[in-house]
């Protein structure tokens, strides 16, 4: 996606956050919910499709969401290594254990674009250093993504912590399995991945920003207005090339 349409795109998912607290309930809501996660992780999942290719992309993203969901699955049945929480069944139907089959559409976008932002801002690291880097911006992303969630009751924390009432072992297992999963990606891809894997990112970024704006979460907004700012003005990626 262009940067054009991209900023166009990004602020009137802002803006349909910020509305998410007076949009009136439907007995809908979960297949919205579900189709609004599916919809926000389009651009990334065709951007690598353009990039890597149809058979390759798909192993890729099924080898992560899987492997995602049943970390995040061995998290809610042992608090390894998140702590101990809960899913609600307002995010769909589980699939890997109980987590819901939303939660890999959701996580691998994520991924997939702060690898390549981190790449992109790191270009001279090495894969270690750029995988690290990756871990740390997604864990930026889940302090914008967790209070939000957690105050819309998406999913609960048996342990309260000091953040929004989060314990700080989510953001270490965060940065812990982000890291690994980022290392993954960024050995995975072939020659970098494109500049149109981070439009998920934005746009997801985007939207829980607008929530955590109309939820008057005021710390969370302003890590995702530091963070949309960083994504937005990040060097270029390399172009897209198919690859055969």
């Amino acid at each position: 996606m262009a940067r054009g349409p991209l900023a166009v795109a990004s602020l009137l998912f802002l803006i349909a956050g910020l509305a998410t607290r007076v949009r009136p309930q439907t007995p809908f809501d979960q297949e919205i919910a579900a189709a609004v996660v599916v919809l926000l992780a389009l651009p990334s999942f065709l951007a690598l499709e353009r990039s890597e290719g149809t058979g390759r992309s798909l192993v890729l993203v099924f080898f992560l969401s899987v492997l995602s969901m049943a970390v995040e699955a061995i998290g809610v049945l042992t608090g390894i290594p998140y702590g101990a929480f809960s899913y609600s069944p307002a995010l769909g139907s589980p699939l890997v254990g109980p987590v819901p089959w939303t939660v890999g559409f959701a996580y691998v976008p994520l991924l997939l674009g702060a690898s390549s932002l981190a790449r992109r801002y790191g270009s001279s690291l090495p894969l270690p250093a750029q995988a690290a880097l990756s871990g740390l911006l997604l864990v930026a992303v889940d302090l914008v993504l967790d209070p939000a969630a957690v105050t819309l009751g998406y999913w609960s924390w048996v342990e309260v912590g000091a953040y929004h009432g989060i314990p700080a072992s989510n953001f270490a297992g965060w940065l812990l399995t982000g890291t690994f999963y980022s290392a993954i990606t960024l050995r995975a891809s072939r020659g970098g991945l494109p500049e149109g894997v981070a439009s998920s990112f934005l746009l997801i970024l985007a939207y829980w920003t607008g929530v955590c704006l109309g939820l008057g979460l005021a710390i969370p907004v302003v890590v995702g207005g530091g963070l949309l700012a960083i994504a937005g003005v990040a060097p270029p990626g390399r172009a897209v090339v198919r690859e055969v």
